[in-house]
């Protein structure tokens, strides 16, 4: 029996749901294993593969390890992370794309970004991919909203995938296992799983045997429903969590009498002291909702008579029996917003056909790995058992001490007898062999001595250098793709988020040209419209993309280096003129150049002094021509 079960239903669905995990488990244990495999090749295991037109298993560990898996991948790490860019679809919604790249940049300060970057820069190019898992977490928010979007890495291999499917959209369903602690357990979902146990410890670490009685192992499945919307269910062990036949949708408590939206434990209308949750697709304006252009949503659209009753619902009649009736406001009724996506993005290394996640780095050069591997244990093997002797003539010895020098007494004659000899093996031929299985590493996933920040011989000169790194990179281009793609993915769905959940206008500021910061709100309503019909919508019609100057932007340094040499070119106008030294501080206050602010406010102090001035000459060098043509000599002077 279900531990928590409340009807045979859900028994049904729990085991329906375990039976389901199990095949999928099943069918991608190969690709876990695997992953397990690829992590060890990056922590460095000494273990070697056997040879694979051999039976035999190896019999002995690597003695000395030099780690390219390691080496190869944390030369690719790329800490940036890519800038929001939204382009509208329509002509009258630029100033709101606007609005959901401010929002969007806000977002990324305060959520934990370069956390997780810096994770999947890692596990990306090891694995193949990575995921995010957005979620709408109605515990945070500011002091003035309600709940706020939360975003976490999830290792691929917590995410298990419906089996035979490679797409993450054309899926029925996909699980994801979480290792939690009882007592979030019950602050979440208000279950007791105190005699849950953890029945998957390797999602935690797979070299982690420790068992911890406070850890259970939490299953959650992500289905489309009858719909076409998102399903949630979730368990551990025998406790059923969560089990949302539309978990993206609205619920409100309503009285089962009369159906008014519960605001205390008596209903305000009825008296009644039942309620129930109700989905809902339509939530009632009760107040003007103001939107950022100035204009209202109106609450009251109108008004309908109502039947008095009284407190046990009976109608209530006037001296004529007659029904007594009252008006009663009608009230805007607008939609509610509704993602219907699955909350994970994936992240791809390389795109890989017919493959859940992409291509791997690891799957890439793991035989030069393991052949290095070999020939570096080879080598110290080599040196370890290198020894030398010496000879002297027969009957004579070496008169040993502690000091450096030690005496043999020969007679003139055996003096050539004494002989030292080197029994070092030849090593050379072992480390060109393990040099080209390095250099075909790097060719295959095209990092170069520049790209490394080695010397590079190839390149002569800074430019040079600047042009071979950008070739390599040229190899790499790929990744960066498909890690923009990503970020653009992850940004759409924090803004369909928002228009799910977001009831208050969040707060955010924003970085103007000059320096000066300016502060305004996202508001969910601003995204409202009605159609030719009549009917509101949501309008989220917006082409999420990211910045590909996103690099540059992130390295101050590199972009003041670049507003240097530009204005020293004239770019910005004549050198010295006070016109161009705005433009230059205006563009270096944006760059958050330290205290380009106070000096683009100076500039701009002497540029209006320098106008006001000349702007006096002028109205001078007038008054002085006028003079002159009134009373020059007496005579009236007749300009030519």
């Amino acid at each position: 029996m279900i531990k928590n079960m409340k009807n045979p239903e859900q028994l049904r669905r729990l085991r329906m749901w375990q039976g389901r995990l199990d095949i999928a488990l099943a069918a991608y244990d190969l690709e876990r294993r695997h992953m397990d495999t690829k992590e060890a090749y990056y922590n460095g295991t000494r273990e070697v593969q056997k040879n694979p037109n051999s039976k035999k298993s190896p019999t002995k560990l690597a003695s000395n390890v030099r780690n390219i898996v390691y080496e190869l991948i944390e030369s690719q790490v790329d800490n940036s992370i890519p800038m929001p860019k939204v382009r509208p679809i329509h002509p009258e919604d630029i100033e709101l794309a606007k609005s959901i790249e401010k929002a969007l940049v806000n977002e990324i300060s305060k959520i934990k970004y370069k956390d997780i970057n810096d994770e999947q820069e890692r596990v990306t190019p090891i694995q193949g991919g990575d995921f995010f898992h957005v979620q709408w977490d109605s515990t945070a928010g500011m002091h003035c909203t309600l709940g706020d979007v939360s975003v976490e890495e999830v290792h691929p291999k917590q995410v298990i995938p419906q089996p035979c499917v490679t797409e993450l959209e054309k899926m029925d369903y996909v699980f994801l296992i979480f290792s939690q602690t009882k007592d979030f357990i019950k602050k979440r979902y208000g279950v007791n799983v105190e005699d849950a146990i953890e029945d998957r410890p390797d999602i935690r670490n797979q070299n982690d045997t420790t068992y911890n009685d406070d850890i259970v192992s939490q299953y959650i499945a992500y289905y489309r429903n009858k719909n076409g919307g998102i399903g949630m269910f979730s368990w551990v062990e025998d406790y059923i969590l969560v089990d949302f036949e539309d978990y993206q949708e609205r619920k409100l408590e309503r009285c089962k009498k009369c159906g008014e939206i519960k605001a205390a434990d008596v209903c305000p209308v009825c008296g009644g002291k039942k309620f129930e949750e109700v989905s809902e697709d339509t939530e009632e304006v009760f107040s003007d909702i103001p939107l950022s252009n100035g204009n209202f949503i109106r609450s009251v659209i109108g008004a309908e008579e109502i039947p008095v009753t009284d407190s046990e619902g009976n109608a209530v009649y006037d001296e004529n029996g007659i029904p007594l009736v009252d008006m009663r406001p009608i009230h805007e009724r607008i939609p509610y917003y509704k993602p219907n996506v699955f909350p994970l993005v994936i992240r791809k290394n390389i795109s890989k056909s017919k493959k859940f996640l992409g291509g791997s780095d690891v799957d890439v050069i793991i035989d030069q790995q393991d052949t290095i591997k070999k020939l570096g244990t080879k080598i110290n093997e080599k040196l370890l058992r290198g020894w030398s002797f010496a000879t002297l003539p027969e009957g004579r010895e070496i008169t040993c001490s502690k000091n450096e020098m030690n005496i043999v007494r020969v007679r003139p004659q055996d003096v050539s007898l004494i002989g030292v000899y080197n029994m070092q093996p030849d090593i050379s031929k072992d480390r060109v062999a393990l040099e080209d299985n390095y250099d075909w590493a790097r060719s295959s996933l095209g990092i170069t001595d520049s790209y490394q920040g080695k010397y590079d011989s190839s390149a002569t000169s800074g430019t040079a250098k600047q042009y071979s790194i950008n070739q390599a990179a040229g190899r790499l281009e790929s990744k960066r793709i498909m890690k923009n793609n990503a970020y653009a993915a992850l940004y759409k769905m924090i803004f369909q988020f928002w228009l799910s959940y977001a009831d208050q206008p969040i707060p955010l500021s924003y970085k103007k040209e000059d320096g000066t910061y300016e502060f305004s709100h996202f508001n969910r309503y601003d995204f409202l419209k009605k159609d030719d019909a009549g009917e509101w919508y949501w309008n989220d019609e917006f082409i999420f993309e990211t910045d590909t100057t996103s690099s540059i932007m992130t390295n101050r340094e590199a972009m003041w280096n670049a507003a240097d040499v530009k204005y020293q070119a004239g770019a910005f106008g004549p050198i010295g003129d006070l016109e161009s030294l705005v433009l230059y501080w205006k563009f270096m206050a944006k760059a958050n150049y330290p205290n380009a602010g106070e000096i683009l406010s100076d500039i701009q102090t002497r540029l209006q002094e320098q106008k006001e001035m000349q702007q006096a000459l002028q109205e001078g060098d007038v008054q002085s021509e006028v003079s002159a043509m009134q009373f020059g000599n007496g005579d009236p002077v007749i300009p030519v």
